[in-house]
């Protein structure tokens, strides 16, 4: 076995001039050590294609943070899949050819109650507003967590308490037009689904990965929101100005390298706008020299930097549509208020 592995490391370093980073012994204990960090374990004929992806990623990584500043990429979980396979497994489960939120029949617009300039900075996990990083694992319910943080966070300012709500109750029972379980949806439908149905905690409606039969029971379900509230497209200053008030749903474009990939700094290029994903700003704050949303992503706290995402709050690229698009459709939920 070592022998084989060895003649497969050969060819796959010449194949692709890694060997200029590392020696074939470095790169070897990489690879081990990785295996039983993630707890990978592949047939011999799976290994050889593993770690010929492995590989290439590696070196893709090495050459992206040898080039870039403020941000750095990481042999994360997803280390071993090839830029189709991630996208294929953990994008494009948030829809994005229309925009619903703002037709529909419970919709509003977001009212900024802040006056004057805005606070320098908002982290609404310090408030205590903001839920254990999730994993939505293979399950393309992106969509459905995105929801729920949203939901969770306007429970806590009005009840003062932070509870953990169902996404498998959403994606085993939303009937929403094109919410589709674990083959993608709209975070919208899911919370207009939560305010007329109510939603049950995460202990009662666990996750289970997959979509199934609705178990929903009423007598456990909790209320809070009324409306999805629609925040400007385009413009930085009205997502910042929503967070100042609670957590945002945002899409995002989540199927490139740097998303991938990332380990700390912050996103500010590399990163388009056709968005495919769905996640949680629960603030804004400075890193360094650039001003970033603190994003909170659903792949686990073993992904980014403890399963958060920093993105560039500059609203000039991608035509407006901010860094990773993720100025395309913010959304709160929301109660009717006068």
């Amino acid at each position: 076995m070592g022998n084989i592995l060895r003649l497969l490391w050969v060819f796959i370093l010449a194949g692709t001039a890694f060997c200029s980073f590392l020696p074939f012994e470095s790169l070897n204990s990489v690879w081990g050590a990785w295996k039983v960090q993630h707890k990978k374990i592949y047939t011999l004929e799976e290994e050889a294609f593993r770690l010929s992806v492995f590989t290439d990623n590696y070196r893709k990584i090495r050459q992206f943070n040898s080039e870039n500043e403020n941000i750095e990429l990481g042999l994360n979980k997803f280390a071993d899949l090839s830029a189709e396979e991630f996208r294929n497994q953990h994008s494009n489960c948030a829809f994005s050819n229309s925009d619903p939120a703002r037709n529909s029949k419970n919709n509003r617009k977001f009212s900024p109650s802040s006056k004057g300039t805005l606070a320098s900075s908002v982290d609404w996990r310090e408030q205590g507003a903001v839920t254990k990083v999730k994993d939505q694992g293979k399950c393309g319910a992106c969509w459905a967590f995105s929801a729920t943080g949203a939901i969770e966070g306007l429970y806590y300012t009005v009840n003062e308490d932070l509870l953990s709500f169902s996404e498998q109750q959403i994606i085993d029972c939303d009937p929403g037009p094109n919410d589709q379980g674990c083959y993608g949806g709209w975070p919208q439908y899911a919370i207009e689904y939560a305010a007329n149905q109510g939603l049950e905690t995460e202990d009662d409606y666990p996750y289970v990965g997959q979509a199934g039969t609705c178990q929903f029971k009423q007598d456990n379900a909790k209320y809070v929101v009324d409306v999805v509230s629609t925040v400007q497209q385009n413009s930085s200053h009205a997502l910042k100005e929503a967070i100042t008030q609670l957590p945002v749903s945002v899409l995002v474009e989540a199927d490139e390298r740097i998303f991938q990939f990332y380990k700390s700094g912050v996103v500010y290029s590399h990163c388009g706008s056709l968005v495919n994903h769905a996640a949680l700003v629960v603030g804004y704050k400075r890193i360094g020299l650039l001003e970033a949303f603190i994003v909170k992503n659903s792949w686990g706290s073993d992904w980014g930097d403890q399963g958060y995402i920093y993105i560039s709050t500059d609203g000039r690229v991608n035509d407006g549509l901010g860094v990773c698009g993720i100025l395309y459709s913010p959304i709160l939920a929301a109660m009717s208020g006068p």
